[in-house]
């Protein structure tokens, strides 16, 4: 190979990896309020609070660690007795994402309000 086949190759590799990075989801992606059928959800940096739409109090939880990939965001935090759980987030799409179904909870859209 000579010089600027190598030099190509590394440009494209590059190429690769910032495509990558640029479509990695980060904080700002999921911070603030976000409203739901159901419920609304406000993203802090160490809480979430969780707004009920009929006459139920909002809950505040701690949040303990936010895992960012390409297309997610794993939120794990406590709830009210302490119980460590975990909600991934994914389908990021302009102002719209959804919860992603696990165990004994389902999908769930939200959009930004």
């Amino acid at each position: 190979m000579n010089k600027q086949t190598v030099a190509l190759m590394a440009l494209f590799a590059g190429w690769i990896l910032l495509a990558d990075i640029a479509d990695a989801t980060t904080y700002e992606d999921i911070a603030g309020q976000w409203c739901g059928d159901v419920t609304d959800y406000v993203f802090a940096p160490n809480t979430l609070t969780v707004k009920f739409h009929d006459d139920r109090p909002a809950n505040v939880f701690k949040i303990t660690k936010y895992t960012y990939t390409n297309d997610t965001v794993r939120i794990d935090w406590l709830n009210a007795d302490g119980k460590e759980s975990v909600t991934v987030f994914g389908e990021f799409s302009g102002k719209a994402m959804a919860q992603q179904e696990n165990d004994d909870k389902p999908r769930r859209p939200f959009h930004r309000c």
